[in-house]
């Protein structure tokens, strides 16, 4: 199985295991059980501690992956908020301009209508004064005049009248553009409130993000450390299996030479004869020393 630590799952380390298994399985059939529990037992713990972290990987990895689509997801969401929020700003400060101009001009009316106000109430006041101190004698020869100052001082009434309800209107307008201007400022206000709150939970879960990271490094480099404890118990376990078969043949091998002597063809002291031969060649010797003893004492006589 040629699957890297970064990418090992649960299903890997089952994988692993029937594999290690089956190997077992094999070499139980031909050295037995015996041979085998030790080594056994480590690799079942080592195979334990790799699904434990093969578990937290998947998990962490799955953590991960949610992680990053989140921040990714507000890091959308903070962009169309800043366009949005830059196109707000530029509406804002749009009709702030022309609310401050439409401002300007209705206070200029104001002001203009207030001045005509006072004009008309002062030449109202003069005529009516002037019609009051108008003597009982005078009063028919200036019948046409007063009868036209009424007419104008009616008209005044009307047009001072008017000029008041249109005061009265421009006042209500400047009113309500003051509350909307307010109620779009609050809004803006909210919307910088927002953006800096999603500003700080992308904060937070680029943290999380790193964290859990960092985890995941240390899960891994443990993960890769229990793989390097799994292939030393593999080659432990080759070098067991070498072991019990020259084991194995030694035994065989002393089987089979049983009660013979086993001879190093380089020895030069080794022994060239069998035992018969050499008890032959022991008795001719003797004969011969018999027969040299004899010699000596014949000619001795």
């Amino acid at each position: 199985m040629d699957t890297s630590s970064e990418a090992l799952s649960v299903d890997d380390v089952y994988i692993l295991a029937e594999e290690i298994g089956m190997e077992f399985e094999c070499l139980i059939d031909t050295h037995g059980v015996d041979m085998m529990k030790k080594l056994m037992t480590k690799v079942i713990c080592v195979l334990e501690y790799l699904e434990a972290y093969a578990v937290r990987n998947d998990s962490a990895r799955e953590e991960i992956t949610q992680l990053k689509a989140q921040v990714c997801q507000l890091e959308q969401d903070k962009y169309e908020k800043a366009e949005l929020r830059n196109k707000f700003e530029k509406e804002v400060e749009h009709y702030e301009d022309v609310w401050r101009q439409e401002i300007k001009e209705l206070g200029d009316v104001v002001t203009r209508l207030q001045e005509e106000n006072s004009k008309l109430c002062s030449s109202l006041k003069e005529k009516e004064s002037y019609i009051a101190q108008g003597d009982h004698e005078n009063s028919k020869d200036n019948d046409a005049v007063q009868a036209e100052d009424i007419l104008v001082l009616k008209r005044l009434r009307a047009a001072l009248s008017k000029q008041s309800e249109q005061m009265r209107h421009y006042e209500r307008e400047v009113a309500q553009k003051t509350a909307e201007l307010d109620n779009l400022r609050q809004q803006l206000e909210h919307a910088k409130q927002s953006s800096q709150e999603q500003s700080r939970r992308r904060r937070r879960f680029q943290a999380q993000v790193k964290q859990f990271s960092e985890e995941r490094a240390d899960l891994l480099a443990q993960l890769q450390d229990q793989q390097k404890q799994l292939e030393t118990l593999q080659q432990n376990l080759g070098t067991a299996v070498r072991d019990k078969d020259d084991l194995l043949n030694l035994t065989v091998r002393g089987a089979e030479l049983k009660g013979k002597v086993i001879i190093d063809l380089d020895d030069p002291y080794r022994p060239r004869f069998t035992l018969d031969e050499l008890k032959q060649i022991l008795f001719e010797r003797n004969e011969l020393k018999a027969k040299v003893s004899d010699l000596e004492d014949e000619l001795a006589l």
